[in-house]
C-alpha cells in the first residue's frame, strides 16, 4: 500500500511519528523524573540546612567553648560561650597568631611543634582559669586540615582544689601544734622522772599535756561537724521556738566569762519577736561562738551589747564589742576556715580557727544570713538573721498549691513538719497541695504554737562591769 508514495515521504512519515511518540511519551516522563530529582535535592539540603541549623544552635547552647580555624589557619567559628571566656580580650583570626598569644606559657606551642597527640594547658583570662584543648581533625597526605580549640571554664574547680590543699596542710598544723607540746611534756617526764622533778612542776607538765589533748579534741569534734554538714549528714531536731528566750539564755551562761574581764554584757530585745524553726543545738551554737568572740577580743572594761528584734519577716540577733576590730582587709575572708585575723601565729586566743566558718554553715544551713562590720581599734558587730516560722511554712504550702515543692532542706523538714501536724488533724496524708485557705490556716496556727512566748519588748538584761 505504501509502495505508491516516494520514499523520502515514508522516511520523514517515520521520522515524524518517532517525534510525535517521544512527545507523548518520553518527554512528559523526563519532566517527571526531573521534578523528582528536583524535589529529592530540595529535601536534601533543606535537611542539610536544618541539620546545619541545630549543630549551630548546639554549638551556641554549649557551656564549652569552641573555636575552629579551617585550612590554611584561619578561624572560620568561634561560639558565644568561647567569646564571653575571653572578654574583653579578642580571639585572633589566625591559628598561629592565638598559639603565640596563649599557648606559649602552658606548653600547648611545645606541644603542637613535637607532635604530641595530647595537647592541652591551662589558661589564665582574668580571674578565670580556662583548660584549653587543641583537636586536629581532617588529615589529606599527613597534612592537618583543621584545628579545633576546645575551653572549659575550670576556676571553680581549681578553687575548690586550692581550698582542700589548703584544708589539709592546715588541719596537719593544727594537729601537729599539740602534739608537739604533749610528746615535748611527756618526755619531759619520763627523762626526768617522777622523783626528780617538784610536784608543782609535775602538775603544770600534765595540765598543759592535758590542755592540749582538750584542744584536738574540740578540732575534732570541728572537723567531724564540718564533714557531716558538706556530706548532708549532719543530724538536726527543728522545732518552732521562741528565738528571744534562746539568745536570752546564751547571754546568761556566758556571764560569768564577761564578768572575769569586767565587760558590761547588756542584751536588749526591741520588738515584738515572732517564732522560728529552727535547730536549737545549732542556733545555741551559733550565738554562743559570736558572743564568746566579742568576750575574748574584747579589753577589760569594755562593752558586749546584744540586740534582739525582727523586720519584716526576718529575726535577728546583733552581738557589737568594743574590742580590737576587724581591718577591712579581712572581712571578706573572716568566715572562711581556719582563716585567723591575727596572722602572726601567736594563737593568744586560742581556738580552732574553725567557729566562724561553722557558724555560717549553721546559718546557711536555715536558709539565713550572717554578716559582720568592723572598724579596726572600735569594735565589731556580727548580724545573724534567720527568716521566721510564719514564712517557712508559708512558702512551703505555697510551692506545695503550686506543684513544685522547694528542695532546700530547711523546706524539706518544714514539709514533714507540717504533713505530721495535717495527719495529727485528721488530714490524709500527702495533703498539702490539695488544702484550702481555711485548711492552711488551721495547720499554720498549729505548726506555729512554741514554747510560752517571753515578749517583754524593749526587756533588757545587764551585767555590771564591776
Amino acid at each position: 500500500m505504501l509502495s505508491g508514495f516516494h520514499p523520502g515521504l515514508i522516511i520523514l512519515a517515520t521520522v515524524l511519528a518517532t517525534i510525535l511518540v517521544v512527545l507523548l511519551f518520553v518527554v512528559p516522563s523526563n519532566k517527571r523524573n526531573l521534578k523528582n530529582v528536583e524535589r529529592k535535592f530540595a529535601g536534601a539540603v533543606s535537611d542539610f540546612v536544618s541539620e546545619r541549623t541545630k549543630s549551630e544552635e548546639i554549638l551556641n547552647d554549649l557551656d564549652v567553648g569552641v573555636i575552629a580555624y579551617g585550612k590554611g589557619g584561619v578561624r572560620i567559628n568561634v561560639n558565644p560561650a568561647a567569646k564571653k571566656m575571653f572578654q574583653p580580650a579578642s580571639i585572633p583570626d589566625k591559628f598561629d597568631e592565638f598559639i603565640d598569644s596563649y599557648g606559649q606559657d602552658n606548653g600547648v606551642q611545645a606541644a603542637l611543634l613535637l607532635g604530641s597527640e595530647a595537647i592541652n594547658g591551662k589558661l589564665l583570662m582574668g580571674d578565670k582559669i580556662l583548660r584549653m584543648r587543641i583537636k586536629l581533625s581532617h588529615f589529606e597526605e599527613g597534612q592537618a586540615m583543621s584545628r579545633l580549640v576546645v575551653l572549659n571554664d575550670v576556676t571553680e574547680q581549681e578553687r575548690e582544689e586550692q581550698r582542700r590543699k589548703e584544708f589539709v596542710a592546715n588541719v596537719s598544723h593544727e594537729l601537729k601544734t599539740p602534739l608537739t607540746t604533749i610528746k615535748t611534756y611527756s618526755e619531759s617526764l619520763i627523762d626526768w622522772g617522777l622523783e626528780e622533778k617538784p610536784v608543782d612542776a609535775i602538775r603544770k607538765d600534765i595540765w598543759r599535756i592535758h590542755d592540749d589533748s582538750l584542744r584536738m579534741e574540740r578540732l575534732v569534734e570541728d572537723l567531724l561537724l564540718l564533714s557531716s554538714i558538706d556530706s548532708k549528714g549532719i543530724r538536726v531536731r527543728m522545732e518552732t521556738l521562741n528565738f528571744a528566750s534562746l539568745v536570752r539564755q546564751v547571754v546568761d551562761r556566758l556571764h560569768h566569762q564577761a564578768k572575769d574581764k569586767q565587760i558590761e554584757l547588756s542584751c536588749y530585745t526591741l520588738s515584738r519577736i515572732p517564732a522560728v524553726y529552727i535547730d536549737k543545738t545549732s542556733m545555741e551554737r551559733v550565738i554562743t561562738n559570736l558572743l564568746s568572740n566579742a568576750i575574748k577580743y574584747t579589753e577589760r572594761g569594755g562593752q558586749v551589747k546584744v540586740y534582739i528584734s525582727y523586720l519584716i519577716d526576718d529575726v535577728y540577733v546583733k552581738v557589737s564589742d568594743t574590742g580590737f576590730g576587724i581591718d577591712k582587709e579581712h572581712l571578706p575572708r573572716i568566715f572562711n576556715r581556719f582563716y585567723r585575723v591575727d596572722m602572726t601565729g601567736s594563737r593568744m586566743f586560742g581556738g580552732t580557727g574553725l567557729g566562724l566558718s561553722i557558724a555560717k554553715e549553721l546559718v546557711d544551713l536555715h536558709d539565713g544570713k550572717i554578716n559582720v562590720a568592723s572598724t579596726l581599734g572600735k569594735g565589731t558587730e556580727f548580724t545573724v538573721m534567720i527568716p521566721i516560722a510564719r514564712k517557712v511554712f508559708c512558702d512551703t504550702l505555697e510551692a506545695y498549691q503550686v506543684g513544685s515543692p522547694m528542695q532546700g532542706f530547711l523546706y524539706q523538714t518544714a514539709a514533714q513538719a507540717l504533713q505530721q501536724h495535717a495527719t495529727d488533724m485528721g488530714f490524709p496524708e500527702n495533703c498539702l497541695s490539695d488544702l484550702t485557705d481555711s485548711d492552711q490556716d488551721k495547720l499554720l496556727s498549729r505548726a506555729l504554737i512554741c514554747e510560752e512566748d517571753e515578749w517583754s519588748t524593749g526587756t533588757q538584761s545587764r551585767l555590771p562591769a564591776n
